[in-house]
């Protein structure tokens, strides 16, 4: 079959415009020194491209992530640091109150300490991380802790926040604020650092500053217990010439029943007075010790005093010195324990963080291989399109000559 003039030209020039394009195309490529980006010059490609670009991202958001997660446990951590050393503050302060020289002015200047020490646990307690988050709330949006009638209470949640580190990692990003300030085991039973510090505080304040948390008389002693406005159970110990019981009454109600009920162990009987007062009687020794109200006042419990009317209040034995100092042992072991808690997690976000930005670098590898281009492939590629190119314009003239010659014969 004959191809015309006419269309040889067309589909010539449709040839041409083919081969340029290609071949401008190819060196833009080159230029650029990537592949061509759209998937119908290689769809395969194109899909390994999508999926690796697809985890490129996912991986620089596990890196956001963990670098917000770390900032915010350096937050918990320096402020769990800044709590050890308050504790430790009121632990110097117990070790200087019981200090037999300390005066007057001595005491009130260690109550003056103490009660900057409580305000800075308070603003401690309440600390915000970068983006304005309670670093103790949970979930709560507001404060961690509230002050309501003197006494301090936990006003967040049992949230926890967590940041996503990888398809299957989530790690917290902070420790809860009942476990870190409520939740100190002491001799006296769970405590908060509030209520150390309150304890603390009273301690160095009147009455308790000028009450003891034992007293001891021979043959004779009055005790007088103070009333209370709600129940409570009222506990102590009674050491008589026979030995010693542990006296546990439910207030209002009658402590004389109970030490009379113990009279076998101590040796020790009670009657009441005219006034209300327990009268103690033995054959030597009465002595009252670790007193405890189940309230937790602050306040004194009762007066013991001898035949002679020598001695005063009674306040719990928490307000000891002794007592005080252990329970702030107890919570500087606490707060170390919630630091090693806290750098437990950091750690696992500083580890996670650098497995991120390990497969960030070999995601970058492979997209790179995939969108850089085959340079000598190409430079090959384009010569022979060249040559194609013009040996099919050397070939379009000769046809057209000889078209041209045949025509004008």
């Amino acid at each position: 079959m004959t191809i015309g003039t006419t269309l040889f030209a067309t589909l010539a020039s449709r040839n041409f415009a083919r081969l340029q394009t290609e071949i401008g195309t190819l060196q833009e490529r080159i230029s650029a020194g990537t592949n061509d980006p759209r998937p119908s010059a290689d769809p395969a490609r194109a899909v390994q491209l999508s999926a690796a670009k697809e985890m490129q991202s996912s991986l620089d958001r596990y890196a956001s992530s963990a670098n917000s997660a770390a900032e915010r446990l350096a937050h918990v951590d320096t402020t769990l640091s800044d709590l050890s050393g308050y504790v430790r503050e009121m632990k110097d302060i117990v070790l200087q109150m019981g200090n037999m020289s300390l005066t007057k002015e001595g005491r009130a200047g260690l109550r003056i300490e103490a009660e900057a020490l409580r305000e800075s646990l308070f603003a401690a307690a309440n600390r915000k991380d970068g983006t304005g988050q309670g670093l103790f709330a949970g979930y709560s949006a507001g404060a961690a802790f509230v002050e309501e009638a003197g006494v301090v209470r936990f006003a967040g949640n049992d949230g926890q926040t967590m940041a996503q580190l990888s398809e299957t990692l989530r790690v917290a990003t902070g420790l809860g604020g009942q476990e870190v300030f409520m939740a100190v085991e002491t001799k006296a039973g769970t405590q908060s650092l509030f209520d150390l510090a309150d304890d603390l505080i009273a301690a160095l304040s009147p009455p308790i500053s000028g009450a003891a948390i034992s007293g001891t008389s021979n043959i004779e002693a009055r005790l007088s217990i103070l009333p209370v406005r709600d129940e409570a159970t009222l506990s102590f110990t009674l050491t008589g010439p026979d030995g010693s019981a542990e006296i546990e009454q439910l207030l209002p109600g009658s402590v004389e029943d109970a030490i009379n009920a113990a009279s076998g162990q101590t040796g020790i009987t009670a009657s009441t007075s005219e006034d209300g007062t327990l009268v103690l009687s033995s054959r030597g020794t009465i002595g009252v010790s670790d007193m405890s109200r189940s309230d937790g006042t602050r306040d004194v419990l009762a007066t013991f005093t001898d035949a002679q009317g020598q001695g005063g209040w009674i306040v719990a034995e928490r307000f000891g010195a002794s007592d005080m100092a252990t329970s702030l042992d107890a919570a500087v072991s606490h707060m170390a324990e919630q630091r090693a808690r806290a750098g437990s997690l950091a750690a696992t976000v500083d580890n996670q963080l650098e497995a991120i930005h390990s497969r960030q670098t070999r995601m970058q590898v492979a997209v790179a291989g995939l969108e850089d281009l085959d340079v000598a492939a190409a430079v090959t590629r384009l010569q022979t399109l060249l040559l194609t190119q013009e040996a099919a314009q050397q070939t379009y003239v000769k046809i057209a000559n000889r078209s041209l010659f045949d025509y004008l014969r």
